[in-house]
């Protein structure tokens, strides 16, 4: 099997940013190194700051200002071409991973294609069908599929300088279904991502853009022991934390949360919010409220997001974690973290997610159903249970990556012969 001496990761952001996206790649990236494959990411950084050039877990990370231009983020080209192609003269990559296309655009793949670069697509969310990312409305609904129409009404009001006519989003669509053909292997952590492509026309079946499914793989066993040694400090009490780890957006369903929270009416637990409170495509409603709700009722509390080094520590502190999403996870990685420690889990019945249904630790909820999540905070216990066996490792992952490289190069080998 041959494998790749020297590769290329693209993406919207790197750890110690905030996101599930962040999170993966650069642990798969970290583990790469370990196996013996060099390592470079093309990543965006602050927009006030200049480029610079970190190492990270042994990869190489370049950071660049994030673009200010907003249609110029969202179409990409330009200056981030041109980035894009500095980066790849300097690195001189064998092959690139695509992680997600925030701010390069899909013509990114065209850049790749045009020199003749293997490339690997892993579909995280629905960025490329969607501007928004999770197909998730400006008036607070899940869309199905891309409708042009509603799109371009949806894109005004939420990004009035990056607003579309019908024909022009459906021209984008067009564009990334061929970019996405021109790829080596296109894959995705659950079947929900690569579902929502096929919906939308987005062609990640075909003969050379083969869409595999692949679930994400954590570090199980280091972070159950070292929250358990963790958890063996915590004083006792008789509160009851249950936990958010992630964004506070429409999205996320962390409001309907903590509205729930405070409809259940226990006075013996607790909802733990940790992470970024920040607009979500310019729509600050969100935070604004679940704000209101923490200064009005002692049970909903806030916390800054977390650097990743410290997921033990925090998951240590809670006893159990609620994922409440109202679009479709493409994995939920926040979940299956708290199953590697034991910790029971209230999760959204929805994409991803759904995966969870056979653990025993896992209660499914419908999303968006108050009267259903406050019912389940109601019926909610302390107490761990085991970790389910399934969760893959970080290592296991890797493997499996480094197969489909190997795959890939063997392909563009025997294409040359």
């Amino acid at each position: 099997m041959r494998l790749p001496r020297r590769i290329g990761f693209l993406g919207q952001g790197w750890s110690p940013d905030a996101g599930g996206i962040e999170v993966h790649t650069s642990a798969l990236a970290e583990a790469l190194v370990q196996q013996g494959v060099e390592v470079g990411a093309l990543a965006w950084g602050s927009a006030e700051q200049d480029a610079c050039l970190l190492n990270q877990g042994g990869v190489t990370v370049t950071r660049q200002p994030r673009l200010r231009d907003e249609p110029a983020a969202f179409a990409g080209g330009g200056k981030s071409d041109d980035a894009l192609e500095l980066w790849l003269d300097t690195l001189r990559p064998e092959l690139v991973h695509v992680h997600h296309l925030s701010g390069w655009g899909a013509r990114a793949l065209d850049v790749l294609r045009k020199r003749g670069l293997p490339v690997v697509v892993t579909l995280h969310d629905d960025w490329l069908i969607c501007p928004r990312g999770q197909r998730w409305h400006v008036s607070n609904y899940l869309c199905r599929v891309p409708d042009p129409d509603a799109c371009a009404k949806c894109l005004g009001e939420s990004h009035g300088e990056l607003a579309q006519t019908a024909e022009q989003l459906t021209k984008r669509l067009l564009h990334a279904n061929q970019a996405l053909q021109s790829v080596d292997r296109i894959l995705a952590p659950s079947s929900t991502l690569l579902e929502a492509h096929q919906r939308a026309g987005l062609e990640c079946a075909g003969p050379h853009a083969l869409g595999r499914v692949m679930p994400l793989g954590i570090e199980a066993e280091s972070l159950g022991l070292e929250t358990k040694r963790l958890r063996a400090l915590r004083g006792d009490d008789d509160l009851l934390r249950l936990g958010v780890l992630g964004s506070v957006q429409p999205s996320k369903g962390v409001l309907p949360l903590a509205e729930a929270v405070v409809a259940a009416g226990r006075a013996d637990l607790v909802l733990e919010i940790h992470g970024p409170r920040t607009s979500y495509h310019g729509d600050s409603q969100t935070v604004t409220k679940v704000e209101a709700l923490a200064r009005d009722h002692s049970a909903i509390r806030l916390h800054p997001s977390f650097h990743p080094a410290r997921r033990a520590q925090v998951l240590a502190m809670l006893d159990g974690v609620v994922v409440p999403s109202l679009w479709e996870e493409g994995f939920g990685l926040g979940a299956r973290e708290a199953r590697a420690t034991g910790l029971p889990v209230l999760a959204s019945r929805i994409g991803g997610l759904v995966q969870l249904d056979q653990d025993p630790g896992v209660t499914l909820v419908e999303p968006g159903n108050q009267e259903a999540w406050t019912e389940a905070i109601r019926a909610f216990k302390r107490g761990l249970i085991q970790p389910c066996e399934a969760i893959k490792s970080t290592l296991e992952m890797t493997e499996d990556v480094l197969a489909v490289y190997a795959s890939v190069l063997q392909a563009r080998t025997d294409q040359a012969a």
